[in-house]
């Protein structure tokens, strides 16, 4: 079976990555690797983790606002509108290269080939060794559900072995069952449906379904079907 040594979920990717940067220094002698390599792995970790958590950040300020553009246009007379969210991200580091993942394998490769130095030990330590793959794109299937609060519908998913999922519900106001719409791609779960109701104060049954997503291509089967009653 094929083995990886890479973890599939990007933030597993950042602690690898680090580890990885962290320790490489320690065997450059021995595998030919220059300092210049090794700096630049030091970099790519730095700069990757940044990206992965910007990602992260965007995401939860979505959904912020997305809210506050809500009471904003439909809350109750009398509500006082909260501040506007806000996203102020770190400052970004150094770019390096692209392709960094491209880049640390052709390391691994030069590192595995070197059989006169190369160990079990050493692979272990770097993280390089891999696992067994039981994980197909074809059989991934989430599994969901919903839970109406006040002001959103709470959508919780399963997501081992894809990067995320794009969630899809029936477009408000709609009385057709067959037709679904893409609400977004989540990457985190849960999922925050804040879609205003299509006639305040008329309860709404809320239904929803997702598709796992791996390098933003949908892979795998519908999840189940998800339902629950949003009085807004």
């Amino acid at each position: 079976m094929k083995k990886t040594y890479l973890p599939r979920r990007e933030a597993d990717r950042v602690i690898w990555l680090n580890g990885f940067a962290q320790k490489i220094g320690s065997y450059a002698t021995l595998f030919g690797i220059t300092p210049a390599e090794v700096t630049a792995i030091g970099k790519m970790a730095v700069i990757y983790a940044y990206i992965i958590n910007l990602i992260a950040q965007v995401s939860d300020f979505g959904k912020n606002l997305t809210k506050f553009k809500n009471n904003l246009s439909i809350a109750p007379n009398g509500t006082t509108l909260p501040a506007i969210p806000t996203l102020t991200p770190a400052a970004a580091p150094a770019l390096t290269q692209a392709g960094i993942f491209t880049f640390i394998n052709g390391i691994v490769g030069r590192i595995k080939s070197n059989t006169a130095n190369y160990t079990d030990s050493i692979g272990e330590d770097l993280g390089i060794i891999g696992e067994d793959i039981a994980f197909k794109e074809s059989d991934f299937k989430s599994v969901i559900s919903a839970e109406a609060k006040k002001d959103f519908v709470v959508v919780n998913f399963t997501k081992k072995g894809v990067d995320g999922v794009n969630v899809y519900s029936h477009p408000i106001g709609s009385t057709d069952a067959n037709v679904w719409e893409k609400l977004g791609l989540d990457n985190h779960p849960p999922y925050y449906d804040s879609r205003p109701l299509a006639n305040a104060g008329q309860p709404e049954i809320r239904a929803y379904k997702v598709m796992g997503v791996i390098n933003d291509e949908e892979v795998g089967e519908w999840s189940n079907i998800a339902t629950a009653t949003y009085t807004g």
